[in-house]
């Protein structure tokens, strides 16, 4: 148990130290606890040094791993208030529509091109879609802040569409689990069962919404136990993720869905923040960090070597397709040049759904079939993400450097 116990404290002790590091580089936390893993992977295969073999393979990591994907789409989903989305604006909906949309059809295609022919061969394709057409928007968010830019067109599109793009990611995640559980997906009609169950799913939790969460709001006000927010928010999303696991999907669906119900106008906001500050905390503090790092740790440079072109091009892709898809609609809307750009860019980053995507594709073992492209995959889109979390702030601050200019100011 004591060997357990330290693995978990050096494991904690290397992410966080790296994510403190990128912090102060002007990075999310996440970079720097996914290089954690990666420098941790690295040491362990070429220092041939047992304990840190044992420590890259600790169960303690694989387990804080699951409940860090758990907690990440709990705490995505307290981010979200759903009544919000009625209120966007035209401009925000087509830019979280051509921001999903070219991404997904562009990175479906580069995987169908270059992937061999297996039995996954679709799906596989979709997960590269997939993971190419979500953004981690709160990157951007936190550039908008620094620059004073929250308010402007551009900040207010963004956000705004972030909300649309997460809702839109939700279903198109629920459709890739479930073409996972059930294996290759090679027509419509095949997929017709899959988008009802998304559908049931969804209609299920909508009912919930409706008719429980009053109910769940008022039994939490008349008790006196500490924390029932916290106690009803876990035993709702684990009711959910059971569904989700009943019906095809996989059960961190149920994680984010749960979440949707639990809002300040439900709970009131002293009791949302309260609940929201505790899920914050245990996610942030702990488990992310160590899903984080995981993932740096499954990562093979290799990748870099054997198939260079295709990581070039996931990257690409994966820019390009948030650039002109977001970014068009934006310039088309009306906003300027410049302030669609920095939308374009302001989407272009990716964070931790893409990599819980990635992870829940590697624990399915869709990247254990033939082929040079395929082993490698998971390490290509590891990388991309990366290199678009990367680029995306510093590309939003090259872009609004001269924050005086006509344009990037003027009220939204």
């Amino acid at each position: 148990m004591i060997e357990h116990v330290l693995h978990l404290i050096l494991l904690l002790l290397a992410a966080r130290s790296f994510g403190e590091i990128a912090t102060r580089l002007g990075q999310p936390a996440l970079v720097g606890e996914i290089g954690a893993g990666l420098i941790l992977a690295v040491l362990a295969a070429s220092l041939n040094a047992p304990f840190l073999a044992e420590l890259s393979r600790s169960a303690f990591l694989d387990l804080a791993a699951e409940f860090g994907i758990f907690f990440l789409l709990l705490l995505a989903g307290l981010e979200i208030a759903p009544g919000e989305l009625f209120r966007h604006s035209g401009r925000s909906a087509a830019v979280a529509l051509g921001g999903v949309l070219l991404p997904l059809a562009l990175g479906m295609a580069l995987a169908w091109w270059v992937l061999p022919d297996n039995p996954m061969k679709f799906v596989q394709a979709l997960l590269v879609g997939v993971a190419l057409s979500i953004s981690a928007v709160p990157v951007a968010i936190g550039v908008f802040m620094d620059l004073g830019m929250v308010h402007t067109p551009t900040g207010r599109t963004v956000i705004a569409a972030a909300i649309l793009d997460d809702i839109i990611g939700l279903v198109l995640l629920a459709i890739l689990t479930g073409a996972i559980a059930a294996g290759s997906v090679p027509g419509i009609g095949a997929m017709l069962p899959l988008l009802g169950k998304a559908a049931l799913f969804f209609l299920i939790v909508a009912a919930a919404g409706y008719f429980g969460a009053p109910r769940i709001a008022n039994l939490i006000s008349r008790l006196r136990i500490p924390a029932p927010e916290f106690t009803a928010l876990i035993l709702t999303a684990l009711g959910f993720a059971g569904l989700a696991e009943l019906l095809g999907m996989d059960f961190i669906i149920g994680a984010f869905a749960a979440a949707l119900l639990f809002n300040a106008k439900s709970l009131g906001q002293a009791s949302f923040a309260r609940l929201k500050a505790t899920v914050s905390d245990l996610t942030m503090g702990l488990l992310a960090p160590l899903f984080f790092l995981s993932i740096g740790i499954r990562v093979d440079f290799a990748a870099l070597a054997i198939i260079p072109g295709i990581v070039l091009a996931l990257i690409l892709v994966a820019l390009m397709g948030k650039i002109i898809g977001a970014g068009l609609p934006a310039l088309l809307s009306g906003l300027t040049r410049k302030e669609a750009l920095g939308v374009g860019f302001g989407m272009s980053g990716r964070g931790a759904v893409e990599l819980i995507i990635v992870s829940i594709a590697w624990e399915a073992g869709l990247f254990d079939y033939p082929g040079t492209v395929v082993a490698n995959l998971f390490s290509a889109l590891v990388l991309m993400a990366l290199v678009t979390t990367i680029v995306t702030p510093i590309g939003l601050r090259w872009l609004f450097r001269e924050r005086g200019q006509q344009g990037c100011n003027r009220p939204g």
